[in-house]
């Protein structure tokens, strides 16, 4: 039987506050955590030693760097959980291929981070399509989406039903479900 992978996403909106890393590092510290993305750190680069910190546990890092004071991923996985076997980015996404050490199953992970600016939404769909569908194993898109599936997301009453039609069939296309969360924490909440 496989243990349960625990995978902690989150949209940080800034690496660099000081109150957020420390959240990350007790967090970290404190659950077994199995992967990590988060998404819009704005920041351009890391060093290891930093990143190594964050958890009692050795992690292989990879980032993408923030374009200006928006966007940037940054994704990890425990070493003693995965075999690295390699990892790609392109301009909304960073990914790794794993081999599950206990299991020997292998998959992608692939953390996105779509636009803002909806100008842009074709061009992050067409990455991630193309990603999804050069990838020769079972796939996870985690995932902050500026896009929405129904007009029940949205809060006002401004809805963009052809950019929600083609949202909806790109997940389609890829043949994506939703996974449910389970274990979910409220990003105010302290961990304990």
């Amino acid at each position: 039987m496989i243990q349960a992978i625990f995978a902690f996403i989150w949209n940080i909106r800034g690496f660099g506050h000081d109150g957020r890393r420390q959240q990350i590092r007790d967090y970290l510290r404190l659950e077994d955590v199995d992967i990590v993305g988060l998404q819009e750190t704005i920041r351009q680069d890391f060093s290891i030693p930093e990143l190594q910190g964050l958890s009692r546990h050795s992690f292989v890092w990879h980032w993408l760097p923030a374009n200006g004071l928006s966007g940037g991923i940054l994704l990890g996985v425990k070493e003693d959980t995965f075999e690295v076997e390699d990892m790609d980015r392109g301009e909304f996404f960073v990914s790794m291929l794993l081999t599950h050490r206990q299991s020997n199953l292998r998959w992608e992970v692939i953390i996105v981070y779509d636009p803002v600016d909806h100008r842009r939404s074709l061009a992050f769909l067409a990455e991630l399509s193309a990603k999804v569908e050069r990838c020769s194993t079972p796939v996870v898109v985690a995932r902050e989406f500026n896009l929405i599936r129904a007009p029940e997301e949205k809060s006002s009453n401004i809805i963009d039903f052809p950019r929600m039609r083609m949202f909806n069939d790109c997940i389609v296309d890829l043949a994506l479900r939703e996974i449910a969360r389970v274990g979910a924490v409220h990003v105010d909440q302290q961990p304990g």
